[in-house]
């Protein structure tokens, strides 16, 4: 079974909400971060990157990375591309919460005892995705390259499009 801290059982007490969110669908700060990146080559290819936090899950990652592919394609005009390359990077961190004092104290008959020691140090893990996908706009007649997977730009767009998750407006 799993404990909570005392900051987290305050909070899921009194309905506050989590101060860190999965990450929006919006561009990535220029230094880097959450959020999608592209660099282009060339007029058709171009590398486009997704990265999300420690509270968003891969496939919300992956689906960023493919509709922000399908709107480069959209801005140029192409009606399809190619996925040349495709990864997804998983990075897992740790940390290790050890209680600096005695838990709690008792008496037994004879004097006072603490239950330090008696409880194993909380370890915490989370993990963050980074999507990273090659591709090449195929404008309408261009020749369809070879083995590779080959994504229709409005349907990449319809599909995706609800679940996308954009930042909310700020006041």
């Amino acid at each position: 079974m799993r404990r909570l801290s005392l900051a987290a059982a305050l909070c899921m007490l009194t309905g506050c909400v989590d101060p860190v969110q999965p990450t929006s669908y919006q561009a990535a700060p220029p230094g880097g971060g959450s959020g999608y990146a592209e660099t282009w080559e060339d007029e058709r290819r171009v590398e486009v990157r997704f990265a999300g936090n420690w509270r968003t899950d891969r496939q919300t990652v992956e689906d960023g990375l493919l509709y922000r592919a399908a709107e480069l394609a959209a801005e140029r005009n192409a009606p399809r591309f190619a996925v040349h390359d495709r990864t997804v990077e998983r990075r897992v961190y740790e940390t290790v919460d050890t209680p600096p004092f005695p838990s709690s104290w008792y008496r037994d008959r004879y004097r006072w005892r603490s239950t330090y020691g008696r409880f194993p140090p909380r370890i915490s893990t989370w993990t963050v995705y980074t999507a990273v996908m090659k591709i090449e706009l195929l404008p309408e007649g261009a020749e369809v390259p070879q083995a590779v997977s080959l994504r229709t730009t409005q349907a990449v767009l319809d599909q995706l499009g609800p679940k996308v998750r954009r930042p909310s407006p700020t006041p």
